[in-house]
């Protein structure tokens, strides 16, 4: 037998041979569906942390959310805006809203400096927006007199890059975006210093 033949027999041979794939087709399918399966459960898990989350934490109002975009179109972004420098000037708007130029002279008894000013609309409502720095950040503080809205109390609320809090002068929201700067503790400074304006 030549070798030609011998390997036409071995080819006949082996092709003849059933070939029982069933168990290596299993195997596949068996990983391929693995995948779906870790990503529905983390979907699922992530979608009820949401859930949880927005029922344990509170909501914060919506022109809290609204100063946020504000802040980063106008501060982040640099989106060019029409802004007061001059204090009497500031000062000047902010009595014609309804803000006690004392509010104002209150925040630069905490540390953070006065940069500029401007009236701004958030949720329907004028309010107006000055932007102090402190440590290399910049922080958008919105004012307007009480809105007596029932989610702004006296006491500082939300954390981290938002904090707002309403007295019997103001309504205040605080925005920050810069790492590590801290709106809540601006606000809170703030917050004890508007105790000292007269009434």
């Amino acid at each position: 037998m030549t070798d030609d033949e011998l390997d036409q027999r071995v080819r006949a041979s082996i092709l003849a041979e059933e070939v029982d794939a069933s168990r290596v087709a299993a195997s596949v399918r068996n990983q391929i569906r693995k995948p779906r399966r870790v990503a529905l459960l983390a979907l699922a898990a992530a979608a009820a942390s949401i859930a949880l989350a927005a029922f344990l934490w509170p909501q914060i109002p919506s022109v809290c959310a609204a100063a946020a975009r504000d802040h980063e179109r106008e501060i982040v972004n640099g989106e060019p805006r029409r802004w007061l420098t001059d204090l009497s000037a500031i000062d000047s708007l902010a009595e014609k809203q309804g803000v006690p130029a004392s509010a104002i002279a209150a925040l630069g008894t905490t540390g953070y400096r006065l940069e500029r000013g401007r009236l701004c609309f958030l949720k329907k409502q004028i309010f107006l927006h000055l932007v102090y720095t402190k440590g290399g950040s910049q922080y958008s503080v919105y004012l307007r007199s009480p809105s007596g809205e029932p989610s702004f109390s006296g006491s500082v609320r939300g954390g981290g890059n938002l904090a707002y809090f309403e007295t019997n002068h103001v309504t205040a929201v605080f925005v920050a975006h810069a790492p590590g700067a801290d709106a809540r503790a601006f606000a809170r400074a703030s917050a004890m210093a508007f105790q000292g304006l007269p009434s």
